[in-house]
């Protein structure tokens, strides 16, 4: 009988999830200390899983900065709140100057496309399903930014936004978050929808730096430390 490889493929990135997951918070905890080594074959003796999802979960975890490769091998990187919170400012911006060139350049199928995200987000939020509500947020952000048809500009978004990411769920902590995040997402929208691009770009840009505060906010006061040495480029 021959394997579904699509059930295959979910279980292959549900395992490298899981793998990403435990090490994000084994590096911000501090488990794994700053200058350490992690290795694919560690990681497999470890969480006794084999080479390759192990090989994904680094991979990832390289794109995200928490970890680089040296002649050595690869390490943890030191992780620092300044250059965390440089980053997100400057997603902030390129991301609601591509939403509001977005705004203009939609067509009506990119519209119905960003429409039918919240029709899911509700079904997320009257499950209490923050990952998957957290997904469909990427998915609007992401569907705003592809609208400008700019692939530099897309490109630029795309990488700033992989950098910061992780910290989504620090964000969702914030007792209420995700049903008012859900509110201004819909305002936000609604200019969109309606190609009030300069609302767009400043409901955007106040709507990502509060989530960022919000986020340092709750490293804060969570005690996190974040070192003295600079992260890898």
């Amino acid at each position: 009988m021959e394997q579904d490889h699509s059930i295959l493929e979910i279980h292959r990135e549900t395992l490298v999830g899981r793998l990403v997951q435990h090490l994000q918070e084994s590096i911000l905890s501090r488990k794994l200390k700053p200058g350490s080594r992690v290795s694919e074959v560690g990681v497999a003796k470890q969480f006794g899983v084999s080479r390759v999802p192990a090989r994904e979960a680094l991979q990832r975890l390289e794109d995200m900065n928490f970890i680089r490769r040296t002649h050595l091998g690869r390490e943890i990187i030191q992780f620092s709140k300044k250059e965390f919170a440089d980053i997100y400012e400057l997603k902030n911006i390129v991301e609601a100057f591509g939403a509001m060139k977005g705004a203009l350049r939609a067509t009506s199928e990119d519209i119905d496309r960003l429409a039918a995200l919240f029709v899911q987000m509700e079904e997320a939020l009257g499950k209490n399903d923050i990952k998957r509500l957290q997904e469909l947020n990427h998915s609007f952000h992401d569907g705003m930014v592809l609208c400008c048809n700019n692939a530099e500009l897309i490109a630029s978004f795309g990488s700033l936004a992989k950098r910061v990411r992780w910290a989504m769920p620090i964000s969702m902590r914030v007792h209420e978050r995700p049903a008012l995040g859900y509110i201004e997402h819909k305002e936000i929208f609604t200019s969109f929808r309606n190609r009030e691009a300069e609302k767009v770009r400043n409901l955007l840009e106040t709507h990502s730096n509060e989530n960022m505060k919000r986020i340092l906010w709750v490293m804060e006061s969570s005690g996190y430390e974040s070192g003295k040495g600079e992260a890898s480029r």
